[in-house]
């Protein structure tokens, strides 16, 4: 009777052989998912993991070089740096940047079609990994309030301090100190020592003394955080500043003769005829480089482009003009060292002279 009783209190109870079954397919179901998933993260994703962890640690960021001053003759500033705040991304730290774009995008309450565009053409530009993508110049305190403060909620994105060109006097000798815009991919391809966002000189003086006014950036070694977020600088190499440049262009000089060309078309060049020296060169209608320096929008391009006074061009040296009446001292200098005519006789003008069966007007 004791042995039937104890036999039967060792018997399993109903169903729990079953959920024992149950228990033990789920715990080897667990680990043979935890099995496969460190196979895949350790093994066939090794490589990209490894280069993430040491690009997540330590990083080498440029410091873009400050770019030259221009001075008028007498030493006065025309065109200067000032500081820009630029939203960059590094899409490797973003894993899904088009999601993280609609999501800065949401908090700012802003189109990001550029920040897109941004972001393709870095990649159709073989942007070398972890490299910042600028995806908006230039903002406003709002904006970068709005992502300081949301860090967190954008991994990969983060505010940038630069040099932005600054033009003090607008649309004054714009055509001669010319502007700066980002380097493009087919200067990128033909010039050594830029790379994508990188400032260049488009046109002007800008243009020509690039070499000069470009100066040569340095570098940092920083560590960073899971989100690409600057901790230290571990080590520095310094920028070296671009070159200053003095002109001949006198500013009060330049001033009066845009105030008397006002809002008409045309040039005026005022040159000093010791040294041939240029002291002022307007063009009208003028644009103002602070555009370009900013990043230009394509309404803003496409109305300096479709203008019918073709602002963009520099009447002074570009435009091609009958010279009219101003020829005359050339024709009259010509004939007094022939001894065709002397001093004091007068030719009379009407406007138009007769040669064979043409009239030819002045």
């Amino acid at each position: 009777m004791v042995d039937n009783r104890l036999s039967s209190q060792r018997e399993a109870p109903a169903g729990f052989t079953r959920r024992l079954g149950v228990s033990m397919v789920l715990v080897v179901g667990a680990f043979t998912f935890l099995i496969a998933r460190l196979w895949h993260l350790q093994v066939d994703e090794g490589d990209y993991h490894r280069t993430l962890s040491e690009n997540n640690r330590v990083r080498l960021k440029r410091v873009n070089a400050t770019r030259g001053l221009i001075y008028d003759r007498t030493g006065r500033l025309l065109v200067e740096n000032r500081p820009s705040f630029d939203v960059v991304m590094v899409p490797e730290d973003a894993r899904r940047p088009q999601d993280v774009l609609s999501r800065l995008g949401g908090f700012l309450q802003q189109d990001v079609t550029d920040a897109r565009q941004a972001l393709a053409s870095s990649s159709a530009s073989h942007r070398p990994p972890f490299e910042n993508v600028v995806l908006r110049r230039d903002v406003d305190w709002d904006t970068l309030v709005a992502v300081e403060t949301r860090q967190i909620e954008l991994p990969g994105v983060s505010m940038q301090i630069g040099p932005r060109r600054n033009y003090l006097y607008g649309t004054v000798a714009a055509h001669t100190l010319g502007y700066v815009g980002e380097v493009s991919v087919d200067e990128l391809q033909r010039l050594s020592g830029y790379q994508m966002g990188d400032t260049i000189g488009k046109y002007g003086l800008e243009k020509y003394w690039e070499e000069r006014l470009r100066g040569e950036n340095g570098g940092q070694q920083v560590e960073v955080d899971a989100f690409g977020r600057k901790l230290r600088v571990l080590d520095e190499v310094p920028e070296m500043p671009g070159a200053n440049i003095h002109l001949t262009l006198d500013l009060g000089l330049q001033q009066a003769a845009e105030e008397a060309m006002g809002d008409q078309e045309g040039s005026i060049v005022v040159m000093n005829p010791n040294d041939g020296g240029v002291l002022a060169m307007v063009s009208k209608p003028a644009f103002d480089p602070n555009l370009f320096a900013r990043g230009i929008t394509e309404d803003e391009w496409r109305e300096l482009v479709t203008d019918p006074l073709h602002p963009l061009s520099n009447k002074a040296i570009q435009g091609q003009y009958p010279p009219g009446s101003t020829f005359k001292i050339v024709v009259a200098t010509a004939a007094l060292e022939e001894n065709a005519i002397n001093p004091s006789q007068r030719v009379f003008c009407g406007g138009s002279m007769h040669f064979g069966n043409h009239e030819f007007h002045c």
